[in-house]
């Protein structure tokens, strides 16, 4: 058996491999979060289980994406990209965290088919879950340890047999994701402080900015870029450099050597985390953005046979107070107002603190400023 799973791992290897020299770098991240790593190694997770160490598929598929990048991940990076995307990772999961309770759930399962599969003699002898040691191994793996809340749910299926109708693996691996998240975010702001970079109010607002950051990630539909779309405009699809930049802002690396001065406003400084790049009010990237994101939501109102208007004065009194958009619905007129907000912004720290404790709190926290 041994045998077999390592060169199932190999295989899965040298497949990472050839993902990665493929030109498209884009592409080839879509493939190995689809394709390989650990979708193509979860059903040997679910046979063998913490038995074998698939530690080695976790550092061919974190050198797979360097070589696609060419971003060195260090190990909160990487533990950050190992989460799923709805957490503000980049789905590309640890097997070696996630073996263990591939096979303790497939255990499971297989205990709930045997009744249709034996006799009622053989039945009694045929699943001795405390004997097996493939099944103890994985229920006794030290990195299932720090999560208590998962343990006691096992152990709850233990005594009841309710294998959750067959999803234990999709339950139990969200808890982890989710404590391993939890646990990520202390680290990574202990670490801020711990550098004796900074030092203060800059330090506060750093850990809030991080803390914003993954949570904006986590937002519905913040990710929707990642990993590109078979059935979209081909342009959508993201060249190898702004791909590398996106990804490195997602994993709160720097995407510049040192900071410079801004080269659009010539007064602020470009810091190397890309915050003044991405808050910087010169060089109409701004008001780019919003026209974009307007004409995209016109686009969608006259596919809907709205008949939108796009900055048409709709106000008597005023000539200079034109929504973004506007139509008329059963004798009503409607208007939207389209804003684009940065959360981590530093002119507005409060952004940030809301954008920390929510997805899209600082949109939120936008709209209920103009609304008073």
């Amino acid at each position: 058996m041994r045998a077999f799973v390592e060169e199932a791992a190999k295989s899965a290897e040298r497949k990472m491999r050839m993902i990665a020299s493929l030109p498209d770098a884009h592409v080839a991240l879509t493939l190995l979060k689809f394709c390989a790593g650990f979708v193509s190694v979860v059903h040997l997770m679910r046979a063998v289980g913490a038995v074998f160490d698939f530690a080695c598929i976790d550092q061919a598929t974190q050198s797979c994406l360097a070589t696609i990048t060419g971003i060195e991940t260090d190990a909160s990076a990487w533990a950050l990209a190992s989460l799923p995307v709805r957490l503000g990772g980049l789905g590309l999961h640890s097997c070696a965290d996630t073996a263990a309770i591939a096979h303790i759930a497939a255990t499971f399962d297989g205990e709930a088919c045997l009744p249709s599969l034996v006799t009622p003699y053989v039945l009694p002898h045929a699943m001795l879950l405390d004997e097996d040691d493939t099944f103890l191994a994985s229920l006794e793996d030290p990195r299932l340890a720090p999560f208590e809340s998962v343990l006691e749910k096992i152990q709850n299926v233990l005594q009841a047999r309710d294998n959750y109708g067959g999803r234990g693996q999709k339950v139990w691996s969200a808890t982890v994701h989710d404590e391993r998240r939890k646990a990520l975010l202390i680290s990574m702001t202990e670490e801020l402080g711990r550098s004796g970079r900074l030092q203060g109010s800059a330090l506060a607002l750093k850990q809030v900015q991080v803390r914003a950051r993954i949570q904006s990630c986590s937002a519905q539909h913040a990710s929707a870029w990642l990993y590109g779309n078979a059935e979209a405009d081909p342009r959508l699809w993201l060249s190898p450099a702004e791909l590398a930049v996106a990804i490195r802002l997602r994993l709160g690396l720097p995407i510049a050597p040192m900071p410079s001065i801004c080269r659009l406003c010539g007064t602020g400084s470009a810091d190397v985390d890309g915050v003044h790049a991405r808050s910087c009010f010169s060089g109409g990237r701004r008001t780019r953005m919003h026209n974009a994101l307007r004409d995209v939501i016109a686009d969608f109102a006259r596919r809907g046979l709205l008949a939108p208007a796009v900055e048409r004065p709709v106000f008597s009194n005023t000539e200079r107070k034109r929504p973004d958009i506007s139509y008329v619905r059963d004798g009503t007129t409607v208007v939207l107002d389209v804003a684009v907000t940065f959360p981590l912004q530093p002119s507005n720290p409060q952004y940030a603190k809301r954008a920390a404790e929510k997805p899209g709190g600082a949109a939120t926290a936008y709209a209920t400023a103009v609304k008073e």
